[in-house]
């Protein structure tokens, strides 16, 4: 009885781990085309439409006017994106539904620079919920 239970269950764990690894190409190839949404509305200066199409966790940590300052200021400072490449990335699981968080090093046509993406997956639709850059090129001197 106890073997056919301990059989049962690596059974299901098997299941559970091919079903999250689809999941996991999935909501990561979701999140890689938002981000080159992002960088097309980036540089076509729609940084309105960017903060449009975000989370309501997002739009509770940042104002539209705050968000697009920001955005203005990167695209002031680094000028258009001209090449981005994926440096890391993580797909988190949990009952409200899956996260995906992706790091690129991206060129601009004035520096460069590391950008986090979060996104929440919710269907087969990645949002983006977070959103970070670094670049020795936005420190004041």
């Amino acid at each position: 009885m106890i073997g056919r239970l301990a059989g049962l269950f690596l059974l299901l764990a098997a299941i559970s781990l091919a079903i999250g690894s689809c999941s996991t190409k999935e909501d990561l190839a979701a999140a890689e085309r938002e981000v080159k949404k992002f960088h097309q509305a980036y540089n076509a200066g729609l940084h309105d439409e960017i903060y449009e199409k975000t989370t309501d966790e997002l739009k509770k940590k940042a104002t539209r006017e705050d968000f697009v300052a920001m955005l203005d200021v990167v695209q002031r400072k680094l000028g258009k994106m001209t090449e981005t490449k994926r440096a890391n990335w993580n797909v988190n699981f949990s009952v409200g539904g899956s996260t995906v968080k992706l790091i690129y090093e991206t060129s601009f046509a004035l520096g460069t620079g590391t950008e986090t993406f979060d996104y929440r997956i919710s269907g087969r639709k990645a949002v983006l919920m977070g959103y970070n850059i670094t670049s020795k090129n936005l420190v004041p001197r």
